[in-house]
């Protein structure tokens, strides 16, 4: 980073974790859950000491189904802590790196989105993703707003470890079920931390989809497809209607292409196969 001051929120959580893997050195700092982004004195006496000339601010309450029915809280920390942290940054030189989603576009149509098309959340957890990303939008001029969806990844015994958790249900039970009403686009963070960097380098500012490339892929062929690399005897069937049944009014469709990377020539995210093939090698040599 030549330098540069980085202060990474969130750094305990898959992408946090990866993220102070790759930049951590003397000039990165991360602050975990003892990081209080909704006490705007906390956040303001912290950063005034650190002075950061990054910040990628991945904290966030992400539960989409309890967001559903706890409200306040999903806006505290995902609008509110958002804004706490963007006050620090109004009139300094800092570059704002806010980690958004794909499912901010809502349910507006069945093919991938672009960072053209209107954003129309359709759950809590989403709005009030969406509403961190217009504060971001309305009180800086140096931000990278990235959307990013089904990021995978990180050490096999984090407590989000979608692919670990897919492979010890398979290594355990004859058949899984899995829903395939769902599409969007399976990302591993390591692509994602590494496009960062690209972005920070070239020194690119605004909104960017940033996702691995995949087309029409449910939550079914994920999990199939994570079954099948890992060599495991389970048959994957089409989960019947109901089975899965969710309080937030999901999108159908969080799947996106990265449309700005691609015209710029920036576009370092590989296939969801190819990704997710590299990182389960990388899983069995632990296992």
């Amino acid at each position: 980073m030549n330098g540069k001051k980085v202060l990474v929120t969130g750094a305990r959580g898959m992408l946090g974790s990866a993220l102070m893997n790759y930049f951590g050195n003397k000039d990165t700092i991360g602050f975990g859950s003892e990081f209080d982004i909704t006490d705007l004195n906390m956040v303001s006496k912290k950063l005034e000491i650190f002075k950061p000339d990054i910040i990628i601010h991945t904290a966030a309450y992400t539960d989409v189904e309890v967001c559903e029915v706890n409200r306040d809280k999903a806006y505290k920390i995902n609008t509110i802590g958002t804004q706490n942290l963007v006050n620090y940054c109004i009139g300094k030189d800092v570059l704002f790196i806010y980690i958004s989603s794909t499912g901010i576009y809502g349910r507006g149509k069945n093919t991938p989105y672009t960072e053209f098309d209107k954003a129309n959340p359709s759950t809590i957890h989403h709005k009030s993703k969406y509403e961190g990303e217009l504060v971001v939008q309305n009180h800086l001029s140096k931000y990278l707003i990235l959307r990013t969806g089904w990021l995978y990844g990180g050490e096999k015994t984090h407590n989000k470890n979608f692919v670990y958790k897919r492979f010890l249900e398979a290594s355990n039970n004859d058949a899984l079920y899995s829903d395939n009403t769902q599409i969007g686009n399976p990302t591993y963070v390591v692509d994602f931390v590494k496009q960062i960097q690209i972005l920070i380098e070239k020194n690119q500012y605004g909104i960017f989809n940033c996702v691995n490339g995949a087309v029409n892929i449910s939550r079914y062929d994920y999990v199939k497809k994570i079954v099948e690399l890992f060599d495991v005897r389970c048959n994957v069937n089409i989960a019947p209607d109901g089975m899965f049944a969710r309080v937030a009014p999901v999108s159908h469709n969080e799947s996106a292409i990265n449309y700005k990377l691609n015209m710029l020539g920036l576009n370092v995210m590989g296939s969801w196969e190819e990704s997710l093939a590299k990182y389960i090698i990388d899983l069995k040599s632990e296992i």
